[in-house]
């Protein structure tokens, strides 16, 4: 079935180019601005490399809607990363006690939030999107690849950014 308006026509396209230079300058604009860290985008090859070493692995999840269009975005990064991160915003002493795995993951949720915000507002910014909160889980390896997949490493350790989008249910 198809239709002569298509939803695709009233939103920006959201895994073009000019989207996976929005997600990365919203990783980028995070990273520097909240967590006082430096984000740069990676070739595969360096970044598999690179992640092949990560024994543990945290992906943190937001889901977002706006009227016909669901999706999420999903952040995987070393817990080491996450950690660092952790110190960073909150000025936490590395020599302090180890804050706790939910503190972390906490702070990691709160990451992939204001990551997925920063990129609606880039390439969506006429319309109000909710978002839900984040879940963060413990991997041993990258979480599943989306409809859009960004390398990144931020302070030389790799975090790959998925996008995954889907038609609202019942409005397929």
């Amino acid at each position: 079935m198809s239709s002569t308006k298509s939803p695709t026509t009233n939103v920006p396209a959201l895994v073009s180019p000019e989207a996976v230079e929005a997600m990365f300058d919203a990783v980028r604009s995070v990273a520097e601005h909240s967590f006082f860290a430096m984000a740069e985008p990676q070739d595969a090859s360096s970044f598999y490399e690179t992640a092949g070493q990560v024994p543990k692995w945290l992906v943190a999840t937001v889901e977002f809607e706006q009227g016909w269009l669901m999706g999420a975005v999903s952040c995987s990064l070393p817990e080491r990363l996450a950690h660092r991160l952790f110190d960073a915003f909150t000025g936490r002493d590395p020599a302090d006690p180890a804050p706790s795995t939910d503190l972390v993951h906490d702070l990691v949720g709160e990451f992939s939030n204001m990551v997925c915000g920063a990129w609606l507002t880039r390439v969506a910014s006429s319309r109000t999107f909710t978002l839900t909160h984040p879940s963060v889980e413990p991997a041993r390896a990258l979480g599943a690849a989306g409809n859009l997949r960004l390398l990144v490493a931020i302070n030389d350790l790799p975090i790959a950014l998925d996008l995954h989008l889907q038609p609202a249910q019942g409005n397929a």
